[in-house]
């Protein structure tokens, strides 16, 4: 199916509005916002990555999303008026531009290809979303991890040769926060997606060799 909207000029418009804006830095491990913060700006995120993420009762960090360079967060926030419930933590060194919602809210109606731009952008994520919940919710460790490392290759990998090298710091921890599982176990997937040549990792780059055999992993629990 063909697309319903373009993504230019919009795309454009957006990165133009935000970098009118001066921009702000964040070292690695920086809280950008937390549960319950106020919103009054939205975030456009021109270098970096920041996770998007909930501390459970006993303490456990669970990763609901990933923000690379590009993104905007928290669009849904701001469209919707709705509370911030997150955690967003930059996991690199970051470069964020900030707009304030007034002019952001004004822009967007006075720009439809921009808010177009949005509405793709959303709509991909949803999509992502779902598939991703549906292996968290069904599927056993393996299948988790497998989804998990299937979708953030797909949105962070760059190819080289056939490998897909996800360009930000991934360690077990981090897997496991992203998964659901424990450290333990997230460290016990790895090493049998290393043993199988479905992937390679060195301190925390992780490397997948075979993007067909882990969407296998992720669809059938092997």
């Amino acid at each position: 199916m063909s697309a319903v909207f373009t993504r230019k000029p919009g795309e454009d418009l957006l990165k133009n509005f935000f970098k009118s804006y001066k921009p702000v830095s964040y070292k690695t491990g920086d809280i950008i916002l937390h549960p319950k913060d106020n919103i009054y700006s939205a975030h456009f995120v021109a270098s970096g990555y920041i996770s998007q993420q909930i501390i459970s009762e006993n303490g456990e960090d669970f990763i609901v999303n990933i923000h690379r360079p590009g993104s905007y967060f928290p669009i849904a926030l701001v469209l919707h008026g709705a509370r911030n419930d997150y955690y967003y933590e930059s996991l690199t060194d970051t470069v964020i531009y900030k707009a304030p919602i007034k002019d952001i809210l004004t822009f967007l109606k006075n720009n439809p290809a921009a808010m177009e731009e949005l509405l793709i952008r959303l709509s991909s994520g949803l999509n992502t979303l779902a598939s991703k919940t549906e292996a968290l919710i069904f599927g056993t460790a393996s299948r988790k991890i497998a989804a998990t490392l299937y979708f953030t290759a797909q949105r962070f990998g760059k190819k080289k040769s056939k490998e897909l090298i996800i360009d930000f710091p991934l360690t077990h921890k981090r897997i496991a926060a992203m998964t659901g599982v424990t450290r333990e176990t997230a460290s016990i997937e790895m090493m049998k997606l290393k043993k199988d040549n479905i992937l390679s990792y060195q301190g925390k780059q992780v490397t997948v060799l075979d993007m067909v055999k882990l969407h296998r992993r992720c669809i059938c629990d092997d």
